[in-house]
C-alpha cells in the first residue's frame, strides 16, 4: 500500500520479516513484485496518478491473490506425501530391515523429485553403510523429502507466475489505457474517476464505471456536499491555543550557479533548475496536469548544483496545541430520506470515506433511525480492500459509499448515546472530533441532559456540522441549529407517482 500511495519500493531486505531466519528459500512472488515496482514505467504512473495507484493496488492484488491460490493447490496436492513422510517415520523395525522396500521408495522419489534436488545415490550408500534401525538415517530422508517437496511447490509457483506475468502485465496497461481514454474522452477529472473507482468492485468494466460515475456527479449538481465535507477535513484547530516553538536544522542556499555547477539530478520544486523533460510536460495540454501535481507533490526532476551549500538555521514559530481528531458521520436513514436523500448521503459517503483517507484519519459511521449501530470505516475500507482482491469474504454489513434504507421513524436520544461513547472513548481517540448529521432534522428534541453535553463537547474542541437534506415540499424547521457550528442545506424536486 505504501507503495501505491507514496512510491516507496520496499528492498529485498525489508521483506525478510515474511520468512523465518533459517528459511533460504526464495519468495518467487515477491522477486516479481519488486521486480514490477522498480519498472520506470508503473512507478511513474503510481507518483504521478492516485487514480492509477488504486488501479494498480486492485490489479496487482488480484495477480497476488491468483498466485496464492495455486500456490495453496499445490501444498493440498502435497498432502499424501506428507502423510506418507510420518507413516515411513513410524515403520516398525521389520519394515527398515526390508532392503526391497526401502530402494523401492529411493526410485520412486527420484522419479518424481529429480528436478527438486533428491539425491538417490546418497541415500543408497547411506543405508548401505549404515544400521538400518538408526533413526538419523530416517530422519535424514524425511528432512530431505520435505524440502523436495516444498521445491516443487516453489517451482510450479514459478511457472506459473511466468506463464501468467505477461498476460497480467498487458491487461494492466490495456485498464490504465482505457479509464484514462474514457476520462478525456467524457471530460471526468482524476478525482471523480478515482472516487468512481473506489465504488467498483477493482475490476474494469465501462457500463459500471459509468453507473458509479452518476452517483459520484451527484456532487456537482449539489455543490453543498463538497463544502460540509472541506469543513470537516480541516487539519487543524485554527481557534486552538499555541505554543511557542523553535526549529532547528540545515537549509539549503545557493551562492551561483552555471552550466559545468550540474552535478546531478535530484527531485524537489524549483522551478528555475527543471530538466527540460519537465519543461515539455508543462508545454504540453495532455500532461499539464501531471506537471501541476508533481509541483504540488515537490516530485519535479531538477537539476543538483554543487554551490547549495548547507547552512544552519533556526526559525521560530506558533504551533496549535489541539491535536487532529477523527470524523464521525451520523447518517439518518429513516423513512422520510428515501429517494433522492439516500442518493445524495451515498456521494457524499464516497467523499467522505476519500477525504478521510487522503488526510489519514480516523473516520466512524452511526446511520440511525429506530434502531442504531456504529460502523468503524477505515476497518471497513481495509476489509473491503483486501476482499475485493480475493483474500477475504466480505464482512461488512452494507457496500463502500452505499447506504441501507431502514425506514420507521427518527430518534436522535441512541444514536447521541452512540456518538458520545465514541467521544469518551480515550482508547479510540476520538477527540477533538469533526461530526456531521446528515438528516432532514425532522427529530424531536432530546431531554435537557443531552443537549448539556453537546454543549460541553463544543466547548472543548469538537465541531458539530450539519447537511440538512428537505424536498422543497417540507416545511424547514430550525430548532437545531443552535447546537451546530454550520448547517448546510440542500433542497429537491420529489417526484411523485400517481
Amino acid at each position: 500500500m505504501d507503495y501505491c500511495q507514496h512510491g516507496v519500493i520496499p528492498s529485498s531486505q525489508n521483506t525478510a520479516f515474511l520468512r523465518a531466519p533459517w528459511d533460504k528459500q526464495r519468495d518467487r512472488l515477491m522477486d516479481y513484485l519488486l521486480e514490477l515496482m522498480r519498472d520506470e514505467h508503473y512507478h511513474t504512473q503510481v507518483m504521478t496518478s492516485a487514480l492509477r495507484g488504486k488501479m494498480f493496488y486492485s490489479q496487482v492484488g488480484h495477480f497476488i491473490t491468483d498466485c496464492a491460490n495455486h500456490q495453496k493447490f499445490q501444498q493440498q496436492r502435497a498432502w499424501t506425501e506428507h502423510h506418507r513422510i510420518e507413516k515411513m517415520l513410524a515403520m516398525s523395525e521389520v519394515e527398515r530391515m526390508d532392503k526391497s522396500r526401502f530402494y523401492a521408495l529411493l526410485a520412486e522419489l527420484d522419479d518424481k523429485h529429480s528436478e527438486d534436488g533428491f539425491d538417490k545415490v546418497f541415500f543408497e550408500e547411506l543405508y548401505h553403510t549404515s544400521n538400518p534401525l538408526d533413526e538419523a538415517l530416517w530422519q535424514r530422508l524425511a528432512h530431505d523429502w520435505q524440502e523436495c517437496i516444498d521445491r516443487h511447490v516453489d517451482r510450479k509457483l514459478s511457472e506459473y507466475i511466468a506463464i501468467r506475468k505477461a498476460n497480467f502485465e498487458t491487461a494492466l496497461h490495456r485498464v490504465m489505457d482505457q479509464v484514462s481514454h474514457y476520462m478525456k474522452r467524457n471530460n471526468v477529472t482524476e478525482a471523480q474517476a478515482a472516487q468512481a473507482w473506489d465504488l467498483m468492485d477493482g475490476m474494469w468494466t465501462e457500463t459500471e464505471f459509468e453507473r458509479q460515475l452518476r452517483t459520484v456527479k451527484i456532487q456537482d449538481r449539489y455543490p453543498a456536499i463538497g463544502e460540509i465535507v472541506a469543513r470537516m477535513g480541516r487539519v487543524a484547530d485554527a481557534k486552538g491555543k499555541s505554543r511557542l516553538t523553535v526549529s532547528s536544522g540545515l537549509s539549503m542556499k545557493m551562492e551561483h550557479s552555471s552550466g559545468s555547477d550540474i552535478e546531478g539530478i535530484t527531485i524537489g520544486d524549483d522551478l528555475n533548475s527543471l530538466l527540460p523533460s519537465e519543461l515539455a510536460q508543462y508545454t504540453d495540454d495532455d500532461m499539464e496536469d501531471i506537471f501541476i501535481y508533481k509541483y504540488r507533490t515537490r516530485r519535479l526532476q531538477t537539476f543538483r548544483y554543487k554551490s547549495e551549500m548547507s547552512k544552519p538555521s533556526r526559525k521560530l514559530g506558533f504551533t496549535h496545541a489541539s491535536r487532529r481528531g477523527p470524523m464521525i458521520v451520523c447518517i439518518d436513514t429513516s423513512a422520510s430520506m428515501y429517494g433522492v436523500p439516500q442518493r445524495i448521503t451515498s456521494s457524499l459517503l464516497s467523499l467522505v470515506e476519500e477525504t478521510a483517507e487522503r488526510l489519514n484519519r480516523d473516520c466512524f459511521l452511526i446511520d440511525f433511525s429506530v434502531s442504531v449501530r456504529a460502523i468503524d470505516l477505515m476497518q471497513r475500507r481495509k476489509e473491503k480492500r483486501m476482499m475485493k482482491v480475493g483474500f477475504k469474504e466480505e464482512t461488512a454489513n452494507f457496500e463502500r459509499g452505499k447506504m441501507p434504507f431502514i425506514g420507521g421513524g427518527t430518534s436522535a436520544v441512541r444514536m447521541m448515546e452512540v456518538m458520545f461513547d465514541l467521544l469518551d472513548d480515550d482508547k479510540r481517540h476520538y477527540v477533538n472530533a469533526d461530526v456531521l448529521w446528515v438528516t432532514d432534522f425532522m427529530i424531536p428534541m432530546p431531554p435537557s441532559h443531552y443537549i448539556h453535553k453537546l454543549h460541553e463537547y463544543r466547548e472543548t474542541g469538537t465541531k458539530f456540522y450539519g447537511l440538512k437534506i428537505l424536498s422543497r415540499e417540507d416545511e424547514e424547521s430550525h430548532d437545531w441549529e443552535q447546537f451546530f457550528a454550520h448547517i448546510d442545506t440542500i433542497t429537491y424536486h420529489r417526484i411523485r407517482r400517481y
